[in-house]
């Protein structure tokens, strides 16, 4: 026992006179009382009597003494320290629900075993939090009956695993309070900060921190990259195994089976396979039997192929910009050459306009051409010795930049800014080197997307109507670009851009990630929800009104199920497992306090019975 107030002890020292004046006794006086009073008993009943009449005439002293002696140590505040639990106050459930928690445990799955952990630990007022990839709280300051009503109605998801931002958020919602964190988790951490940091936050604020791993061993295959592109998707796939594993990977149109081939995968390695990109919706599923499904099928979602119709208006045989288009998939091509060019019969894509003669092209068709832009086409004018010098007000008109003569110097053409067409030069902005170029100067309204070093506009896009007109400044046999791997794929995408081509990016995705739309309903894998903002939580597809996407897992970090493989490995030492109380001192002065009103009411009652009162 201990004192917080010692010189309250002092006013024990209060019971020295009490304890005095009552053994000052006043002296006995002499009274005249008729015999007839006194009637002796047998010796032992007088006894009896003299021993109880002695009791309770004490009893009024007994009464003072602990009276005053309870209000004494009351004022010096005595206490004891007894085991206290912070959980009794407040506790905090962090609950893991990614997809390696959907692993299979016996007969159900760890999330089975992390439900009835949590169930078994709400005490006090208890908040829930769900580590996703990002925390998600789903109760805050709840009783128990709350927690568990939403605890019935949570499923794993097929995201990756955050405890450390969980853990952070469990510190949040104590605040200036202390409490119990409860983590359950299979302590497959694949993002976020280091737990054992956000541990330490919590303890040093008093609060208890415990870690309950309801991981196991299992054995697990699964598709861990997917490359989704617009004419194959190349498939990663993963033996965790300590054994090689030997299985069929089916391409699945709906009911139909596209394709399979057959893999071999060595213990603990990687394999590739390459399929040919289907239209719409379809899957990706391996044969096998293994301890997590969630990475044994993966989704594909892809618009429907659509060629692009292109105009080549040409004089020339040999021309690079008609090869890098008669080489690509996705265009269906048609050359015109001048003077028979029938610009007035153009229902294309986009038409392009490179190496024509100056003296065969009519220049009625430049009329035509501009009518075709200004109703919602797409022209594009490649540069050419001579260009300046065509007597057309319309071409003039049309194109984006004012030409002024031919420079011979050589320079580099770089990326002013990265679009969809740019993309590829990113990293190395100065993509071509030419030996001589057209000066030009930007027109109103313009917008420059490369240009010389010498700060000469080399491609150049402007909006005319409704349709687009682009200048490719870059006169081919002045420059190496032709010769370069990215020439097709910058033609490709270019042309891509222009008649906005629907990225196949744009229907894949991984879990985890937030979409944003317009408000709708939208039908993901388990429900129907109205809302503007998709969080891809669940690996399946998504209906939106104007398509359908797949989300799948992809993440060789979550799909390593293995016990022994964990990327943070946890022994129960370092964990803190079990329930930690501490000490807290318990306080007597208020329960003195209580126990001295008590006696002070019943010398009242006392001395009521007595007759003095």
């Amino acid at each position: 026992m201990g004192f917080e107030n010692l010189a309250g002890l002092w006013a024990l020292s209060a019971l020295v006179p009490f304890i005095i004046i009552y053994l000052i006794r006043p002296k006995p006086v002499e009274k005249v009382i008729p015999s007839l009073m006194f009637v002796m008993q047998e010796r032992k009943t007088s006894r009896e009597a003299s021993f109880l009449r002695k009791l309770l005439e004490n009893l009024l002293f007994i009464l003072q003494l602990l009276a005053l002696a309870g209000f004494a140590f009351a004022i010096s505040s005595p206490f004891i320290k007894i085991p206290y639990s912070v959980a009794s106050e407040n506790t905090v459930i962090v609950l893991d629900v990614s997809a390696s928690m959907q692993a299979k445990d016996g007969v159900a799955i760890r999330f089975d075993k992390a439900l009835s952990t949590a169930k078994a630990n709400l005490d006090g007022r208890i908040s829930i939090i769900l580590a996703e990839n990002n925390p998600l709280v789903i109760l805050d300051n709840g009783k128990k009956d709350e927690a568990l009503s939403i605890l019935g109605k949570i499923s794993p998801k097929s995201t990756s695993t955050n405890l450390g931002d969980a853990l952070l958020t469990a510190e949040d919602l104590l605040g200036n309070k202390k409490g119990r964190v409860i983590v359950i988790s299979d302590f497959i951490t694949t993002e976020g900060p280091d737990i054992m940091v956000a541990k330490s936050a919590l303890i040093s604020k008093g609060n208890v921190v415990d870690f309950f791993d309801v991981g196991s061993k299992a054995e697990n295959v699964g598709i861990v990259e997917l490359d989704a592109g617009k004419h194959e998707t190349i498939v990663g796939i993963r033996n965790y195994n300590k054994e090689e594993e030997a299985f069929n990977v089916k391409l699945i149109k709906g009911n139909d089976k596209i394709s399979e081939q057959q893999i071999r995968i060595e213990a603990d390695s990687k394999e590739k396979l390459t399929f040919e990109t289907p239209t719409e919706l379809s899957r990706i599923e391996l044969d096998v039997k293994d301890d997590l499904a969630v990475d044994n099928v993966a989704y594909l979602s892809a618009p429907s192929k659509k060629k692009i119709r292109v105009l080549f208006i040409t004089n020339e045989k040999t021309n690079s910009i008609k090869a890098a288009l008669e080489a690509s998939p996705d265009v269906e091509l048609e050359v015109r050459n001048p003077p028979v060019t029938n610009a007035y019969n153009i229902d294309h894509d986009v038409v392009v306009l490179s190496d024509i003669s100056k003296d065969l092209f009519v220049k009625a068709d430049f009329i035509d051409l501009k009518s075709y832009v200004e109703k919602g086409g797409n022209l594009i004018i490649a540069a050419q010795d001579g260009l300046d010098k065509i007597d057309s007000n319309e071409l003039r008109d049309l194109l984006p930049v004012a030409l002024a003569g031919r420079i011979d110097e050589r320079t580099t053409v770089c990326a002013d800014v990265i679009n969809e067409f740019t993309k590829q030069f990113e990293e190395e902005k100065c993509f071509a080197v030419v030996s001589g170029y057209l000066k030009t100067s930007s027109k109103e309204g313009t917008f420059a997307i490369a240009s010389t070093k010498g700060n000469s506009t080399i491609i150049v896009l402007k909006e005319r109507g409704i349709g687009r007109v682009i200048y490719y400044g870059i006169i081919d046999g002045l420059s190496d670009f032709k010769t370069l791997t990215s020439y097709p794929i910058f033609w490709s995408k270019l042309l891509n851009f222009l008649v906005q081509t629907e990225d196949i990016n744009d229907y894949n995705f991984r879990t985890g990630d937030i979409l944003a739309v317009k408000e709708q309903t939208v039908k993901t894998p388990s429900a129907d929800i109205e809302t503007s903002k998709i969080i891809l939580d669940e690996a399946g597809v998504y209906e939106l009104e104007d398509k359908k996407i797949a989300v799948n897992l992809i993440n060789e970090g979550e799909s390593n199920i293995a016990g022994e493989e964990k990327e943070l490995k946890l022994s129960k030492e370092s964990l803190g497992l079990g329930k930690i109380e501490e000490k807290r001192n318990f306080n007597f002065e208020i329960p003195l306090l209580v126990l001295v009103f008590l006696i002070v009411i019943f010398e009242l009652f006392y001395i009521k019975i007595r007759g003095d009162l």
